[in-house]
């Protein structure tokens, strides 16, 4: 099995994630740990590298993007399944395990397991629900199962076999200072619609920080409008997706959630949102930018093909 992990600015996280994947309680021969430098001038030695207590390999992607740094590294992973995390984010022990266990029990082609907020030193745990949720989904399900509404996956916390190759949208994602997301749910979709079976894992737990700069009235807008510009991506790409579309003007701005400080937050968050996913929805349509008019990088996605 491999674990791959790009990096990107947040090379001190390692050190922390390296101890709890050496922590993992599964054989340790079976795991290969590989690192993907996303950096324009690389910042890891290329090929075999030991990061303290665990040997990995280093992969170079110098193109930036976070779905082209994963792409990178599942290319050059070795084992039968590929686990996908970030540099800080921290699995519980019994992490791999149980997700392995997971694809085996149901025969899922991919599983997304529970991810928790994990707060890092000076980050406020009284964030709003509707804030909380830009970075972990609010509903679990109790055991293993397949995916659909209310539940979704997080990039954080993947388990993907293979075969077919897996294959991230490049469109989605963190690319420099855009902060796209929703790469994992397209991917969803797309291997639904491909007729693989996708399930959520509640008791494979990974821990996602959340750093206080995250939780900034200036973060948290700018996650939320690129939030907005990356659902309108994915319906663009997917119509008709099940994909959470209802925030409108007239909700975010309801005058019972403007009387608290709470309600407040939440209204900025989705306000914000609603403005990205209308002026994207906007751009797309100028541009010509529809399924009517697919790249060929589209139409290959809509195939079911997952490999470039």
């Amino acid at each position: 099995m491999s674990i791959v992990v790009a990096v990107r600015g947040n090379t001190g996280a390692l050190g922390g994630l390296v101890r709890a994947v050496r922590a993992q309680d599964y054989p340790a021969g079976d795991l290969e740990l590989v690192m993907v430098d996303n950096h324009p001038v690389p910042v890891l030695p290329p090929g075999r590298y030991r990061l303290g207590p665990m040997p990995c390999r280093v992969v170079h992607e110098t193109r930036p993007g976070l779905s082209r740094a994963r792409n990178a590294g599942i290319r050059q992973a070795r084992g039968e399944i590929v686990l996908i995390t970030d540099p800080d984010a921290r699995p519980e022990s019994d992490w791999a395990r149980r997700m392995v266990a997971a694809l085996g029990a149901t025969r899922a082609y991919c599983a997304g397991g529970k991810v928790a907020p994990r707060f890092t030193s000076g980050a406020s745990v009284d964030v709003p629900a509707d804030v909380l949720q830009l970075f972990v989904p609010p509903t679990w399900p109790r055991v293993t199962t397949e995916l659909a509404a209310p539940y979704w996956v997080v990039g954080c916390n993947l388990a993907i076999r293979r075969s077919p190759l897996p294959q991230f949208d490049t469109r989605l994602g963190v690319i420099g200072r855009r902060h796209l997301s929703c790469e994992e749910l397209e991917f969803t979709v797309r291997a639904q619609r491909g007729g693989h079976l996708v399930v959520v894992v509640p008791d494979a737990v990974v821990h996602r920080a959340i750093h206080p700069a995250d939780l900034t009235t200036a973060s948290v807008q700018g996650r939320a409008l690129w939030h907005g510009v990356s659902v309108a991506r994915l319906l663009a790409i997917h119509p008709g997706a099940d994909i959470y579309d209802s925030y409108r003007l007239r909700d975010a701005l309801a005058p019972a959630r403007l009387r608290s400080r709470t309600g407040r937050r939440s209204a900025v968050a989705d306000l914000a949102r609603v403005v990205g996913l209308r002026a994207e929805r906007l751009r797309l349509a100028v541009a010509g930018l529809n399924t009517h008019t697919a790249s060929a990088e589209e139409s290959a996605m809509k195939e079911g093909v997952f490999h470039g």
